[in-house]
């Protein structure tokens, strides 16, 4: 019965080795936007880079989904489909595996309990039983070091899983692969779908060259007609499974192909990445330090309808909701491939770009404001406006050469009062730092004044929005102007403050000073006056002062214990004031006004595709 079998499975593989075919060639309109082309909505949405990358990701969708790759015509070579509801993508390297296990239910046990420091983990079904599979390493001996780290959670019995293989020389199709891997899968060897260009079957998790000999002699003797080659490890090689353990396929990363994943049919029109859902198409690419930067190909109108809702309450009137659409739709044209040399256009983070809220923080409202004002974008001299924006503009917005960059026409400052009209929540606000916090942020920023004695605003813009802050302290002074320093969080603004339209009070040990007028109590001795025989005059800055007085002669310590900023608005004051924008509309302005008011000289214009 056994030789009958064996007879069988050499017929099929006889057929499957015959034929060699191409993976055909579909249309695809997902390449690279040119910067400057604004008939292309389509934007590249870095969802998971530089700090966010991932070490692996895990996609979610309850349906039916293709994975493919770009080609070099703006079409797309289509992969593999499947049905599910999770997957995890990887990159191929050495790991630790526990098994084989009976059941999924105990692969989830174990996973449940696996330590972070073995990551990422993720459960494979092979021929003998289930395996949970976590850690990526360069050696077979760094992945021996940390077993401990199973072991001190009760997780025994792990073994190195290493990726060295064998791997068919010639290319198959998609169906004759299938077809050969189940039939090696059946012999009890773990056995892969692999795509370098074409379709391949893999076999093997060896560790080391003896287990690849004795996995090509059992070949041999199974299957004497297929030509077997050596699989070298590739570190950035990816590996797609799904949640249920079985393992899809893996994928050579070829250049300038990175991996997509798309919806084909569900109920659903979105997918999720770690949790979050995004409207689009995922791109998995590979960053020098073999992590995963997430990728979402999107609509420009997809993506503004999860910017809109987190950059503006909902709940505000309409027409200040339009001007938002409209901002935040010429800005992303504005600086589409800011982050190219990253593999994207534009990020998902305010201190970038703009705030991205995906999917869970859209709203009926917000949505609405984006359709509404489809396809229209602000253009200066024929080119899209760096339409910046800003929380509350504080009673007067400002000029951009003021904040950052050379002066320009349209981003000028602009008398604001509607914040406060609106019941702007930014409208007054009050931060005191003490004699510690300033020192912190001096030094964080590379300056040292030792001791700060004094804190003063020598010059301000017509806004009134502060030139230049003057530090005086025992080993010097200091002076800041525009945009520095930023706080230890990176907050950014004139001394990392909320907006750069404030007043500063020193604070030291108060003071009590006698006059003709009576006795008054002053808060501190710096930027006090004093009378004397010669006249009325400025105290210097010191540290300690001495005081000669009938009585005799007494110090008083001057050195400040906290600096008081009580300021107006929030933001650089460039552009547009959200809060002001509300108010603006509270009051029945249009968005088209609203826009005009804030960006002066700009045209409103419908592009193509409206």
């Amino acid at each position: 019965m056994t030789k009958h079998r064996h007879r069988g499975r050499t017929a099929v593989l006889i057929t499957l080795i015959c034929a060699l075919v191409l993976v055909s060639l579909l249309p695809d309109s997902l390449g690279h936007a040119d910067s400057g082309d604004l008939s292309n909505s389509m934007f590249r949405i870095g969802l998971h880079h530089g700090a966010n990358a991932l070490q692996s990701v895990k996609v979610s969708y309850h349906g039916r989904v293709q994975f493919f790759t770009p080609d070099i015509v703006g079409g797309q070579n289509v992969l593999f489909e499947d049905d599910g509801v999770n997957w995890q993508i990887h990159r191929e390297a050495i790991k630790l595996e526990v098994g084989p296990l009976e059941s999924s239910f105990l692969a989830e046990q174990t996973l449940a309990r696996w330590p972070q420091e073995v990551s990422p983990v993720y459960i494979v079904r092979e021929p003998e039983g289930f395996y949970v599979i976590g850690g990526q390493f360069f050696s077979v001996e760094q992945a021996w070091l940390s077993i401990p780290f199973l072991t001190s959670v009760s997780i025994p019995t792990a073994q190195v899983r290493g990726n060295m293989s064998l791997v068919t020389v010639n290319a198959l199709s998609l169906g004759e692969a299938v077809m050969l891997r189940d039939w090696l899968l059946a012999s009890l060897l773990r056995a892969r779908l692999h795509y370098d260009g074409s379709w391949k079957v893999v076999v093997g998790t060896s560790t080391d060259a003896a287990g690849v000999s004795m996995l090509r002699e059992k070949l041999s003797q199974l299957a004497p007609e297929v030509i077997w080659g050596i699989s070298q490890p590739d570190y950035r090689r990816i590996e797609v499974v799904r949640q249920d353990g079985t393992f899809l396929f893996s994928y050579d990363n070829l250049p300038h192909t990175p991996l997509r994943m798309k919806i084909l049919s569900g109920i659903e029109t979105v997918m999720a990445v770690e949790g979050v859902r995004h409207r689009g198409v995922f791109e998995f690419i590979l960053s020098r330090d073999n992590k995963f930067i997430v990728v979402s190909l999107m609509d420009i109108d997809d993506y503004l309808k999860g910017v809109v809702p987190r950059e503006v309450s909902a709940t505000w009137p309409s027409e200040s909701l339009k001007a938002q659409a409209v901002v935040a739709r010429t800005y992303a044209y504005a600086n589409r491939g800011k982050h190219a040399a990253e593999g994207f256009d534009i990020c998902t983070q305010s201190i970038h770009c703009q705030a991205y809220g995906a999917v869970e923080r859209e709203r009926e409202t917000t949505n609405r404001a984006v359709d509404e004002t489809r396809g229209i974008v602000l253009f200066f001299n024929g080119r899209p406006a760096s339409t910046y924006y800003h929380s509350d503009g504080g009673g007067h917005t400002e000029n951009v050469e003021n904040v950052w960059s050379a002066p320009t026409p349209y981003l000028v400052g602009v008398s604001d009062p509607y914040g406060v009209m609106a019941g702007s929540t930014q409208s007054s606000w009050q931060i005191e730092l003490t004699q510690q916090q300033m020192q912190a942020i001096v030094q964080h920023n590379g300056g040292d004044v030792g001791t700060i004695l004094n804190v003063r605003t020598p010059a301000r813009y017509l806004s009134g929005r502060v030139a230049e802050l003057l530090l005086s302290g025992t080993r010097g002074s200091l002076l800041y102007t525009k945009q520095q320093p930023r706080l230890l969080n990176g907050t950014s603004a004139l001394f990392a403050l909320r907006s750069t339209m404030y007043t500063v009070e020193v604070k030291s040990t108060p003071v009590i000073a006698a006059s003709a007028q009576g006795q008054s109590t002053l808060s501190s001795l710096q930027n006090a006056y004093v009378a004397t025989a010669s006249g009325v005059s400025q105290l210097p800055v010191a540290a300690q002062y001495t005081v000669r007085s009938s009585s005799g002669t007494s110090s008083i310590d001057a050195v400040p214990t906290s600096f008081v900023f009580n300021g107006r608005g929030w933001g650089h004051g460039v552009g547009m004031s959200q809060w002001g924008a509300k108010g603006m509309a509270e009051l029945g302005h249009s968005y088209t006004e609203i826009l005009l008011h804030y960006y002066r000289g700009i045209d409103i214009v419908t592009t193509v595709g409206r």
